[in-house]
């Protein structure tokens, strides 16, 4: 087959667009994954154990949003007598689960012109 020059250059800009268009072919195939949220409280609600009630009762509070990462913090579990007495004293567990903090709600409520209420 015998081809001129601007046939040549025709053919090598189409089957350069086509080599430059194929990796985003591939991105427009990508495969989206979605996770419904349990409504049943069985993982990130309340996770009680089998004849556990009450303040013996475990919960599972979810993932917080860290403020040093867009990863979030890990689950933490309680029990719900450790919750309320977390709760009473005005302290809550960190987003990273690893210490005990001064529970946000707690801090506005004694400054109110941080919260915005005067």
């Amino acid at each position: 087959m015998i081809m001129d020059s601007s046939t040549k250059q025709l053919f090598a800009y189409s089957l350069t667009m086509m080599l430059l268009f194929l990796p985003s072919l591939a991105f427009a195939q990508a495969q989206v994954i979605v996770t419904l949220p349990n409504l049943t409280g069985g993982e990130t609600g309340q996770a009680t154990q089998e004849g556990a009630s009450g303040d013996n009762a475990i919960y599972c509070r979810p993932p917080q949003q860290r403020a040093d990462s867009r990863v979030p913090g890990p689950k933490v579990c309680l029990t719900v007598g450790k919750w309320k007495e977390l709760r009473a004293n005005g302290q809550d567990v960190s987003a990273d689960g690893r210490s005990i903090v001064p529970n946000a709600e707690t801090q506005f409520q004694a400054s109110p012109q941080l919260s915005g209420r005067q």
